[in-house]
């Protein structure tokens, strides 16, 4: 596992270096979504991941987002799907300004398709 010195959650908020508990290896891809605190909500916000997997991402943070638990909904295209905050890079660091998100659905992967076409094209 690496480490990640910019990651804010729960007690390792104080600490210099936060060790990095993924399941997965994420894919670089650059990803349009819509988010929001909440589903019911009319303003969703656009951005961008940086990095995706079946499992999470990393995105732009965006309005609304501030604090590790919250719960969010991300929309790619007709699909959404409902993540909670693990991470919030702290200012100052080179992940200032994004946040990492766990699915709480995991059998709902609304990039499901730019996963596939990056796993056929790595063949």
């Amino acid at each position: 596992m690496s480490e990640n010195p910019v990651l804010t959650s729960g007690s390792a908020a104080k600490s210099a270096v936060a060790v990095d508990t993924r399941q997965e290896q994420r894919l670089h891809i650059a990803v349009p979504v819509k988010v929001s605190p909440d589903i019911r909500a009319t303003d969703w916000h656009s951005c961008c991941t940086y990095e995706i997997s079946l499992l999470g991402a990393r995105l732009n943070a965006l309005p609304g987002i501030s604090k590790v638990g919250q719960v969010i909904w991300i929309q790619r295209q007709n699909r959404r799907a409902k993540y909670k905050v693990i991470w919030i890079g702290q200012a100052g660091t080179s992940q200032a300004g994004q946040v990492g998100v766990e699915s709480m659905e995991p059998g709902n992967v609304i990039w499901e398709n730019e996963i596939k076409v990056r796993i056929k094209s790595a063949r």
